[in-house]
């Protein structure tokens, strides 16, 4: 059995999106019927040469139309086919009607891209520059880190200890030049 959702006026379409076209189309077409006096020659010219100029249908449906309309044109109103405008079907087969679309999105989306990389490359870069700009300044000051502190400490406190044991050193003296003069 065959799927009727892909169907419009006899024509079976690949997709439903394609399908939704067509319907559109045969709504204007049944439109045009409605409002435009096909049995006036001139008038069924005008419409014919403004539909192609305009490329209003891009389905089958639309395209039969057409045809159906230049055939009433050459064989009922007397026109050349050689005085009518040609049916310009694109060469793009069932679903590449969409085509145009897909790649304008694409190439937006490649733009919107490129704009990220570079934006992106640019904070990679002053990443890497405050990276060795760090390093550059551990390596040159020497007041940075705690690599020295130790040594600096323990320096320190043996220059205490030191002063420590000389004043001990004086005061014991001191003691002993006292004691021996509290003795006398």
């Amino acid at each position: 059995m065959e799927d009727n959702s892909h169907v419009v006026d006899g024509f079976v379409f690949s997709s439903v999106a394609e399908a939704q076209i067509a319907l559109k189309e045969q709504k204007n077409i049944d439109i045009i019927r409605q409002r435009t006096p096909l049995s006036d020659p001139n008038a069924a010219y005008a419409l014919y040469c403004k539909l192609i100029e305009r490329k209003m249908f891009k389905t089958s449906v639309g395209h039969g139309f057409l045809y159906e309309l230049r055939h009433y044109l050459i064989e009922d109103c007397g026109y050349s086919s050689d005085y009518l405008p040609n049916i310009a079907i694109s060469g793009k087969g069932g679903g590449d009607i969409f085509a145009d679309f897909k790649r304008e999105a694409l190439e937006e989306k490649l733009q919107s891209s490129k704009l990220s990389i570079k934006r992106m490359s640019i904070v990679i870069v002053a990443l890497i520059a405050i990276i060795v700009g760090m390093f550059v300044v551990a390596f040159i000051n020497p007041n940075v880190g705690y690599v020295n502190t130790e040594k600096k400490v323990l320096n320190k406190y043996a220059a205490w200890e030191e002063d420590l044991r000389m004043r001990e050193e004086e005061v014991k003296q001191k003691e002993k030049e006292l004691n021996i003069n509290v003795d006398e």
